[in-house]
């Protein structure tokens, strides 16, 4: 058999998934050969090279890390920035993958090969050996550089007029840029949240963040919240809660396209979260609510970094209706019992001739009424406007990630070239996901499965004109490609091969990228203790009113509805689907 050659580009959790995921599948009658390269002189990526100080994962442990490399059970959920990439280290440690990583390679373009033994040429600068190029030939690309590096920097008329710094939050280092000025942050997600609530942890003069439309608040573990009188402190990661059965694995295509489970599951949260902290915008949230057709599961990307919201409350935040009931949200005592806030408002228009900022009208939203008449100078503006995909190194007969129509993962066209990590999950995580697309990827250039032509049902639902296009649903994304390479186990064969323990662990829990080893061809024989440990003790922490309204309840429904429509599909009432390609 011919030997199948890769070069992977980029040493982030993807990159380093897709370089352990290949060379564990190479066997003597079909060898793989890898080789990755990273432009910086450390493994880690944005995790590495674009942290800031008190950064930590909004994503728990459980859900982040690796199928198979797993942190000690006492670790916390949440871990800071620096413990991941010295757990990435260790990952390259564990598997041996040093000698497979070229570091301080610097990729300066891939071209295709004519007529030759193989199809690509990668060209890069080794700074160990100066600045003559090299080159290095192979049959198949893996794209790994990731959705974080190229600054998305919005254009505002007049920012030059700013008396003080204006800068990318990938140039955020710590609290002492932010000490003393009067801080204006562009942007509501989740490091714009952290930015907020560092400025005002650093003395801020004053805290503005302005945006466009809004943001869907909860916190990364459920905590904080009382109940008829009592709190809850249990901190279970929310990531963790979605289940599988019924509401990921069994789900009929016409339940899948309509979303159903999507929005049944916004309608029910919406009122818990009211029934808990009296609005229904985002857990304790009372300012910077969506659009109300934008409000839910199936359309936002949920914002966990919620340390900021006790600050941008305070002007707005009013009584429970239910607090006679002893119900309600805790801030922590520090944040709760500070006189510091954060302005919210539109997104600035231009920054006129003396520095003051002129926001865009938007006489619907009660933070813009509150602030329009104030004169807003800001020393210090931080663009958290994100990242933008550059492949200026790509050869232009290359697609580009936004050109991967099969699964966000392959061109059609060019299945031998892969981009990994390039999807954003509406809650979950990446690094999971680009492990999952690579044995997927692995599995395709194998011959183990083939070229997927079904229509996708896991995008997140976005207008034309939206800026990220690759939304998807975690757990419909991760089920979706492990029924493609045959990592999807059945309940009936999970029972007999691992047990009850696993199967209930495996129905009740959600998308853990483990799940998809316990059987199927990237099989491990660490996936079994993994499960009947670390990941049912996710399941055991819910409690029996947890399991009772994270499991039952919903997959009893789900049930329902799914059951009633096969029953449909058999009568021959749901039309077949078209295929993708």
């Amino acid at each position: 058999m011919e030997t199948i050659r890769v070069a992977i580009i980029g040493a982030g959790p993807g990159g380093l998934a897709t370089l352990k995921t290949l060379l564990e599948a190479s066997t003597p009658e079909r060898p793989i050969e890898a080789l990755l390269f990273e432009a910086e002189d450390e493994i880690g990526g944005t995790f590495h090279y674009r942290a800031y100080e008190n950064a930590e994962l909004v994503s728990s442990k459980q859900l982040t890390t690796f199928s198979d490399h797993r942190f000690p059970l006492s670790t916390p959920d949440h871990i800071s920035l620096p413990q991941y990439v010295d757990y990435l280290k260790s990952y390259v440690w564990k598997f041996e993958l040093g000698r497979f990583i070229k570091l301080g390679c610097r990729v300066t373009g891939i071209t295709p090969l004519e007529e030759q033994k193989w199809k690509h040429r990668v060209k890069y600068i080794d700074r160990r050996l100066g600045e003559e190029e090299q080159t290095f030939d192979c049959s198949h690309l893996a794209i790994c550089t990731g959705l974080h590096v190229d600054p998305n920097m919005p254009i505002i008329p007049g920012i030059e007029n700013v008396k003080g710094e204006v800068f990318h939050s990938s140039q955020y280092k710590g609290r002492s840029q932010l000490r003393g000025k009067n801080v204006l942050i562009l942007g509501c997600g989740e490091t714009a949240m952290d930015i907020a609530y560092e400025a005002i942890k650093a003395d801020a003069t004053a805290v503005t963040m302005c945006y466009r439309t809004g943001f869907l608040s909860f916190p990364k573990a459920l905590s904080r919240f009382k109940v008829f009188g009592k709190q809850f402190k249990g901190g279970l990661p929310i990531d963790g809660l979605i289940t599988n059965l019924f509401e990921t694995a069994y789900v009929h295509r016409a339940i899948a396209n309509s979303r159903l489970r999507w929005f049944v599951s916004d309608f029910v949260i919406k009122r818990v979260l009211w029934f808990l902290t009296g609005t229904q915008a985002g857990m304790n949230q009372h300012v910077g609510a969506l659009p109300h057709d934008r409000l839910g599961r199936a359309y936002v990307f949920l914002n966990k970094s919620s340390k900021a919201m006790p600050y941008l409350n305070r002007p707005y935040k009013e009584k429970h209706p239910l607090a006679f009931l002893g119900n309600g949200y805790v801030d922590p005592p520090e944040d709760a019992n500070s006189d510091r806030w954060v302005d919210t408002c539109s997104f600035p228009s231009s920054v006129d001739e003396t520095g003051r900022v002129i926001f865009e009208p938007s006489e619907g939203r009660k933070d813009y009424r509150r602030l329009k008449n104030q004169e807003v100078r800001p020393n210090c503006v931080v663009f958290c406007t994100g990242y933008k995909q550059v492949f200026s190194w790509l050869h232009p007969s290359y697609p580009t990630a936004a050109d991967a129509n099969v699964r966000n993962i392959v061109n059609a066209e060019r299945p031998d070239i892969a981009f990994i990590g390039f999807v954003r999950p509406g809650v979950g995580a990446i690094p999971p996901i680009a492990e999952q697309q690579a044995m997927w990827w692995t599995a395709l250039i194998l011959g183990r499965m083939e070229l997927p032509s079904d229509p996708t049902h896991y995008h997140l639902l976005a207008s034309k004109g939206s800026r990220i296009q690759y939304g998807v649903d975690h757990s419909a994304y991760m089920s979706t490609l492990a029924k493609d390479f045959g990592g999807a186990p059945g309940l009936f064969h999970l029972w007999r091969k691992h047990g009850l323990r696993i199967l209930l662990t495996y129905c009740f829990g959600a998308s853990f990228v483990t799940f998809y080893r316990l059987v199927g061809p990237f099989e491990s024989p660490d996936a079994p203790r993994i499960a009947s440990t670390e990941l049912a003790e996710t399941i055991l922490r819910r409690g029996v009113l947890g399991n009772l309204f994270f499991g039952v309840i919903p997959m009893t429904f789900y049930g329902i509805i799914n059951g009633i429509a096969l029953l449909l599909d058999l009568c021959g009432l749901i039309p077949k689907e078209k295929e993708l390609c």
